[in-house]
């Protein structure tokens, strides 16, 4: 328990910092949790190291793109076009071509798994409210999380998703997606930009992309046949396992809010 505590602490610490500085701060920020994610990804799934540096490249063009290029939405299509590029250059330059589209596969799916996400969190920061935009996301994914487990914990009997997460049940989804979506609504009471209709819409689709996220990794560990994505956060797991939810959810929640907020 206390190492948990130890690396949650500066943890949120590091986020809300990143969070409140925004601009170059919360992109490096994304770009190094993108990373490490992605490392973690590539040793998940065995792909060879020499194909890797595509993926890494296509998660810091994405993230300094959305940055710094004009208009940002653009930049990061072409981010994830040149990932494209760049997989195949890495693809055709193998020596050994045996089971060459299972391993480029894999390549393109972590690049775009992870380089997406991550500049869309910075395309988020960015907006006007983009600040009050990522209070939404992280208090939807850690409330949802958190509301869960416990509901799960009291009164699940259902399984959900039986060979994916044997421990996830329809009450703890349940449970999750409403005092979720509540806290969402709750903080948007606090936000002169937004609606209370709005923040419900938001909150939940921000919790139902959360879970799916959830599921999707516990989908690749169990495939894989491993508990946790890694070790390097002592108590947590590894960097997915903390930003799985945040993943799928940043997408979600972009989208929404240039579509029916600003």
């Amino acid at each position: 328990m206390m190492s948990r505590i130890a690396i949650a602490i500066p943890g949120i610490a590091v986020i809300i910092a990143a969070v409140y500085f925004g601009g170059p701060v919360f992109a490096a920020f994304a770009l190094v949790v993108g990373l490490a994610a992605l490392v973690e990804f590539y040793l998940l799934t065995g792909v060879p190291r020499h194909l890797q540096w595509a993926g890494y490249a296509t998660v810091l063009l994405g993230v300094v793109l959305a940055w710094a290029a004009s208009p940002p939405e653009r930049a990061l299509l072409f981010a994830l076009a040149a990932g494209l590029f760049l997989a195949g250059i890495a693809a055709l330059t193998l020596p050994d071509r045996a089971g060459i589209t299972g391993r480029v596969a894999l390549v393109l799916m972590g690049g775009m798994y992870i380089a997406l996400p991550a500049g869309v969190l910075v395309l988020t920061r960015d907006l006007p409210d983009g600040a009050g935009a990522i209070i939404n996301l992280l208090v939807a994914v850690w409330v949802f999380d958190t509301a869960s487990y416990f509901s799960g914990r009291l009164w699940g009997r259902r399984r959900i998703a039986p060979r994916t997460s044997p421990n996830k049940t329809w009450e703890g989804f349940a449970g999750g997606l409403v005092v979720g979506t509540a806290a969402v609504w709750f903080a948007g009471l606090y936000m002169d930009w937004i609606k209370w209709w709005q923040s419900i819409v938001i909150g939940l689709a921000l919790c139902l992309s959360a879970y799916l996220g959830d599921l999707f990794e516990s989908m690749i560990k169990r495939d894989i046949g491993v508990k946790d994505s890694g070790k390097i956060l002592a108590g947590h797991g590894g960097i997915l396992d903390r930003f799985d939810s945040l993943l799928f959810a940043s997408l979600a929640g972009y989208f929404l809010t240039t579509w029916i907020v600003l």
